[in-house]
């Protein structure tokens, strides 16, 4: 290293020697003032032990760019043909269902039968109806369901299988949602009729969208809280209806919290002694975010909305709230334009034509023909696996030229960022020096 005096005083440093290569998002300038990285992630760097202030620091990050893998390790879409036996039959999904708990939602393609969900909080031989207002039932003989490291199985204790998990010859769609922290979250609990009770939940996020069903009695509906429609204690939607928004009163007392929901006097969600189940869905918008929920109003004439989400999404559920219409879910794994209906047995269908539903590489594109122009509609999406140019976020105290940060070099390709500062780190001036370096 050696020292030299520039302008105004000031003492710089310059460090001799060998470029760094980086391991981490943390650029640590006792190290040198050279540094290099070849991006296989999306870091946020961080600039460390600069010299003191009055001394002057210069140093540069040789940038290859790469691409950034995503994994989605919480969710799984799985395609299976009923056996129509009793022998123990194997989804492998990769999701480790059995040490972290979750939900599997299972609905008959082409035939009709109902949307059923088992999960691991309830216990596995019990089972929910999403288009019924039915209580929990039992089918432990004949569904047999475990949860496993990679996955779940089924199968019958009886003679025969179980139809709506497993009817010979017919097709099935399996989603699997697996307990994880700014993903998906399920609690049970008990009831206190009270104005208002406060229930803990782990997502540690915003809720995106909150479903509550009671499990002890018949006649309740599938309670639906959703962030893209303005809280209102008064307003609801229900997961098993048609119905646009719901008025009512005491179903949910607040809006949710990142730690808790809180649930008012309607039995629906809070009966006094009466048993419930609800499954939080989160709405995360970091970079590595799994899901996403919001809303769009379609076009006051016949044409796309196309929804920004960041990444291509692999499942989106969505519902019109402005009039009465159908829940959708819509999944790349059976084509993104057949829909099934969580409020209704019916069999698989296309939405309205191969043209009106589409993902893209920031979202999905939805057509008009599909709501209504002029309508309001809420959404639930669930990422996609997929390999995107990795992006650096630079530091917030970094200056640039233009008051914005230059763009990250596309895989394969390599550029110079050059950088200053002069008051110990407080402030640095970076640019972007060269481009397609060879």
């Amino acid at each position: 290293m050696e020292a030299f005096k520039i302008k105004n005083g000031l003492s710089a440093k310059r460090y001799l020697g060998n470029t760094t290569t980086l391991s981490g998002s943390t650029i640590d300038l006792s190290l040198g003032s050279m540094f290099s990285t070849t991006l296989s992630s999306d870091p946020a760097y961080t600039f460390t032990n600069p010299p003191a202030s009055g001394n002057a620091q210069a140093f540069s990050v040789e940038v290859t760019g790469g691409t950034t893998n995503f994994v989605n390790d919480s969710f799984a879409t799985t395609l299976y043909t009923g056996t129509g036996d009793n022998q123990t039959n194997t989804v492998t999904n990769g999701l480790d269902l059995a040490g972290d708990g979750g939900m599997v939602w299972t609905k008959g393609r082409n035939i009709g039968y109902n949307n059923i969900i088992f999960d691991s909080e309830r216990g596995l031989q019990t089972f929910l109806y999403t288009n019924t207002t039915d209580a929990q039932e039992n089918q432990d003989a004949r569904s047999n369901m475990s949860f496993n490291s990679n996955g779940y199985s089924f199968g019958s204790a009886s003679a025969t299988s179980w139809g709506p998990i497993n009817e010979g010859n017919y097709n099935f769609v399996s989603w699997a949602f697996k307990k994880q922290t700014k993903f998906f979250d399920i609690v049970t609990y008990t009831g206190n009729g009270a104005s208002s009770q406060t229930i803990s939940h782990d997502l540690n996020t915003t809720v995106g969208m909150l479903v509550v069903k009671r499990t002890d009695a018949a006649g309740e509906a599938w309670e639906v809280y959703h962030r893209g429609v303005t809280f209102n204690a008064s307003n609801r939607l229900w997961l098993n209806s048609t119905n646009a928004l719901v008025t009512g009163s005491g179903t949910f007392s607040s809006a949710p919290t990142s730690t808790e929901f809180y649930v008012g006097p309607d039995s629906g969600t809070n009966a006094s002694g009466g048993t419930y189940v609800a499954y939080l869905f989160a709405h995360d918008t970091a970079s590595d975010s799994r899901i996403k929920c919001g809303s769009f109003t379609t076009p006051s004439s016949h044409g796309y909305s196309s929804i920004d989400l960041g990444w291509t999404p692999s499942w989106v559920m969505m519902k019109r709230t402005s009039a009465v219409d159908d829940w959708y879910i819509f999944d790349t794994t059976r084509g993104f334009d057949e829909k099934l209906e969580p409020n209704t047995s019916d069999a698989e269908a296309g939405a309205v034509g191969d043209a009106y539903q589409y993902t893209t590489a920031t979202g999905f594109d939805t057509h008009s023909y599909l709501f209504g122009t002029s309508s309001d509609v809420i959404y639930m999406a669930i990422r996609d696996d997929s390999a995107t140019d990795s992006a650096i976020t630079w530091p917030s105290s970094v200056k640039w030229p233009s008051g914005v940060a230059p763009t990250t070099p596309a895989a394969g390709t390599k550029d110079l960022f050059t950088f200053l500062t002069t008051d110990g780190g407080t402030t640095y001036y970076g640019k972007k020096a060269a481009e397609g370096l060879a």
